[in-house]
């Protein structure tokens, strides 16, 4: 299975995504659980619903298809590029950004680049300590004036990702855009278990894939009116920090489990659920972890704001929102055991 989920998951976050060009990932994602759960549906902001039906009660599980990004949104007459962030109200980690390879997503296909800043030589023995700011940062594509950068296709507004891969690192896995192609890939898994099983002995599930869930949750405020069930899980990654230099506010680590979030800077989550969750952990054996985030949010507070009863379970993440983003597998293993036990457990 290992292997399996860790191709889906490559496949995923490889795929570009960034908020509001979510279209590559939701085909997909659709492509992978349309074979167990019949005829998928897509709103007009591009959220994708997908419904295994079976009897009695009846769950969501919600996770979201973007990926955070950039934006160009400036270029100079030497063919140099400045960028705004894709997501909501905060800046970008300014210590990842230089040196740091993108792909610029453009009408007639992607062009590599790089963010850069001066170089050591000419910023000097202060320049080199300290951290550059935001307009300090610029995107080279290896043009020389804003005719050539044109000619290539490249326009304001087009989108530019990080360009790495998903690789396995020792026990780790590792890529950018985990947060949250993990959490399809754990509505796909789960799919394709409850699939094999009869009518009667599974619950109705609804799996949801998000959009824009980095801009403010916006796909999930779209969609959350019509979700009318009897419980909805959020699957997103959860922070960890288990390395050099966190002060182990979250006491979340890699390799311990499914993290069972209890409140973030937008909601508490339902005890009433994670009650639930708890006992399918035990019936199960898998280890659970639980934190309280700042920080942090997920598209949970839309949904529950409009009366739905909704917990988060995260899957432990070192370096978010980087290229780099690092997971384990046996934790990926147990959450999904953990979900499907909660499903059947409640079915």
């Amino acid at each position: 299975m290992a292997n399996d989920m860790f191709e889906t998951l490559k496949l995923l976050c490889e795929t570009p995504g960034p908020v509001g060009r979510e279209d590559e990932v939701q085909k997909k994602f659709i492509s992978h659980i349309e074979p167990y759960c019949g005829r998928t549906t897509q709103d007009k902001i591009g959220n994708v619903v997908a419904t295994l039906v079976g009897s009695k009660q009846h769950y969501a599980l919600v996770a979201h298809a973007d990926e955070v990004g950039f934006l160009v949104s400036s270029i100079d007459s030497n063919g140099f590029m400045k960028t705004k962030w894709n997501t909501q109200g905060y800046m970008p980690d300014l210590r990842l950004l230089p040196g740091q390879r993108v792909v610029i997503m453009t009408e007639e296909g992607r062009v590599p680049a790089c963010f850069c800043v001066k170089t050591a030589h000419i910023a000097g023995a202060k320049g080199k300590k300290k951290i550059p700011e935001y307009d300090e940062i610029f995107l080279d594509v290896g043009e020389a004036s804003e005719a050539d950068v044109s000619q290539r296709g490249v326009r304001i507004g087009d989108p530019a990702i990080y360009d790495s891969r998903l690789e396995r690192m020792g026990r780790n896995w590792v890529g950018k855009a985990i947060d949250d192609r993990v959490g399809l890939t754990i509505m796909i898994e789960t799919a394709r278990m409850l699939s094999r099983l009869d009518v009667s002995e599974r619950p109705s599930v609804t799996f949801v894939s998000t959009v824009m869930e980095e801009l403010g949750a916006k796909g999930a405020a779209a969609i959350a009116d019509e979700l009318d069930v009897d419980g909805v899980i959020v699957l997103d990654i959860g922070l960890a920090d288990d390395y050099p230099g966190t002060s182990g506010e979250a006491n979340v680590s890699l390799g311990e489990g499914p993290v069972v979030v209890i409140k973030d800077n937008q909601i508490h989550y339902s005890h009433q659920l994670n009650k639930l969750v708890y006992q399918a952990a035990q019936n199960r054996g898998i280890p659970v972890q639980r934190a309280v985030y700042h920080n942090y949010a997920t598209d949970g507070q839309k949904i529950a704001s409009r009366g739905q009863r909704v917990s988060a379970i995260g899957i432990p993440c070192r370096y978010s929102h980087s290229s780099f983003e690092t997971i384990r597998p046996e934790d990926l293993d147990w959450t999904i055991q953990l979900v499907e036990e909660f499903l059947l457990t409640r079915g």
